[in-house]
C-alpha cells in the first residue's frame, strides 16, 4: 500500500509542476482536466503527508529524550510521542480500509500539528538569508494569486467565457444587458444552492425575456449578448459543455438554450442510445453542443438565454444522485485561423492600449457608417428586420 502511496505522492508533485506551466494554463480543457485530478488526489496525499509526518515526529520525540535532560522538555517529547504514535495509528487504519481513491480528508486529516514542529519552521525560518525570505514571500504571493484567479474561473454553475486574444481584442464582447454596459469577455451566473428536480412545464414563460443572471429556486436562467463592435466582420464558434460532474448529475440535467428567441433543449442521450423526450441529445459526453455564426458583421448581435435544471422525468433521476453538482461553461472562439503567434497578438493587445487604437469601437472598411457613430446594442443591431444599415450598406 505505502509503495502506491509513494507512487501517488510522486505523480501529485509532477501535476503541481504542469499546473504551474504556461503552456498548460493557456490550455483550458487540460487545466481544468488537470486540476480536476489534483482535486481527487489531494486528499490522499495530504493524509500520507500527515502519516509520514507523524512517523518524523516519533523519531525527533525519541531523539529529544535520549539527548535531553530537562524535565520540562523531556515532559513535552513524551507528550509529543504519544500523539504522534496516535495519529499513526488513525492514519494506518484509514488508509489500509478505505478505498484509495474515496478518502475522506476530514476522516483523515485533522489540525494535528506539535509545538515542535512549529519550532522547527520558525527556527528554519530565522537560518534564512535575506535573498531567501525574499523568495519565499514572491512564492507565497504567487500562490494566492493563483488561488485567487482560480477560484474565479470557477465560480458559479455557469460561466461564458469570449477568447480575450481572438475575439476581444477584435472588438467582440459579451454583456449581460443589451445596451452593453461594461461589456466584457467574461460573465458567471449566480449558482443555486439545494436545488431539487423539477419538470419543463414547471418553469416560467419568461426566461428569454429578463436579462442577467434570473435563478429560480430550482433552476439556473442566465441571459446574455455577443456583439462585434469591431473593425471587421468574423465569424464565431460556442461550445456549451460540461466543465465539471459528480455521481452522475449531468445524465439527469436538461439544457435550454435560446439563441435570438429560438429555443433548443438538450440532454445526454437515454440509457439505449436515444434522445429523451423532446430533447436534442448531448453531441458527446462532456459537449452538449456547439454554436456557428459563420458571417458575424460589424454592428451584429445574438442574444442567448441558457436555462439548466435535473428533470425529474429523466430515468437517470435517482436518489444516488443527491448531493451532487454539474458545472456549464459556454466557450466562444473566433472559428478563422489566425496563424499569428500567442505573443504577438498579446503585444498588439498592449499596444493598442498604449495608443487609444480601442478595437471595441467600431471603424474600419467593413464597418458601416451608422456604427462608427453609434455604439451597437440589441435595439440597433444590424441583424435585425428594421436594421438602421440595409443589407450590404456602409
Amino acid at each position: 500500500m505505502f509503495d502506491k502511496l509513494d507512487d501517488i505522492l510522486i505523480h501529485y508533485e509532477e501535476l503541481m509542476l504542469m499546473l504551474g506551466d504556461p503552456d498548460v494554463t493557456q490550455d483550458t480543457k487540460r487545466f481544468t482536466r488537470l486540476m480536476k485530478e489534483q482535486a481527487d488526489l489531494a486528499p490522499i496525499v495530504e493524509a500520507y503527508k500527515q502519516y509520514k509526518q507523524a512517523k518524523q515526529d516519533v523519531e525527533d520525540s525519541l531523539a529529544m529524550l535520549e539527548e535531553e535532560s530537562d524535565e520540562d522538555l523531556r515532559e513535552m517529547a513524551k507528550e509529543e510521542l504519544s500523539d504522534a504514535k496516535k495519529r499513526i495509528e488513525e492514519l494506518e487504519q484509514a488508509l489500509a480500509d478505505q478505498d484509495l481513491d474515496d478518502i475522506d480528508p476530514d476522516a483523515v486529516v485533522s489540525m494535528y500539528m506539535p509545538k515542535r514542529r512549529m519550532e522547527r519552521i520558525g527556527t528554519a525560518l530565522l537560518r534564512m538569508d535575506k535573498l531567501q525570505k525574499a523568495l519565499v514571500v514572491l512564492a507565497l504571493a504567487f500562490g494566492v494569486l493563483f488561488a485567487l484567479s482560480f477560484m474565479q474561473e470557477n465560480m458559479g454553475n455557469f460561466t461564458i467565457n469570449l477568447n480575450r486574444l481572438e475575439l476581444f481584442r477584435r472588438g467582440v464582447a459579451i454583456a449581460d444587458n443589451g445596451d452593453f454596459n461594461n461589456a466584457t469577455a467574461r460573465l458567471a451566473a449566480d449558482a443555486v444552492d439545494n436545488g431539487t428536480n423539477i419538470a419543463a412545464d414547471d418553469l416560467p414563460d419568461n426566461l428569454d425575456s429578463v436579462d442577467g443572471s434570473h435563478n429560480g429556486k430550482n433552476y439556473v436562467a442566465y441571459t446574455f449578448y455577443i456583439r462585434n463592435a469591431g473593425k471587421t466582420d468574423l465569424g464565431y464558434s460556442a461550445k456549451l459543455k460540461v466543465v465539471s460532474a459528480s455521481k452522475g448529475v449531468e445524465k439527469a440535467a436538461r439544457v435550454r438554450v435560446y439563441r435570438n428567441g429560438e429555443p433548443t433543449t438538450y440532454a445526454a442521450a437515454a440509457a439505449d442510445g436515444n434522445p429523451e423526450p423532446n430533447t436534442e441529445p448531448f453531441a458527446s459526453k462532456d459537449v452538449v453542443t456547439t454554436i456557428s455564426h459563420a458571417n458575424f458583421r460589424v454592428g451584429d448581435v445574438d442574444k442567448y438565454t441558457v436555462v439548466i435544471w435535473l428533470d425529474g422525468d429523466d430515468p437517470e433521476c435517482v436518489d444516488k444522485i443527491i448531493g451532487g453538482a454539474v458545472e456549464f461553461g459556454f466557450d466562444f472562439d473566433s472559428s478563422e485561423t489566425d496563424d499569428s503567434s500567442l505573443f504577438i497578438k498579446f503585444v498588439q493587445d498592449i499596444a493598442d492600449t498604449l495608443t487609444g487604437n480601442d478595437p471595441i469601437s467600431a471603424s474600419g472598411n467593413e464597418a458601416p457608417d451608422y456604427y462608427k457613430e453609434h455604439n451597437v446594442t440589441w435595439g440597433n443591431r444590424r441583424n435585425q428586420k428594421n436594421s438602421p444599415v440595409k443589407d450590404g450598406g456602409k
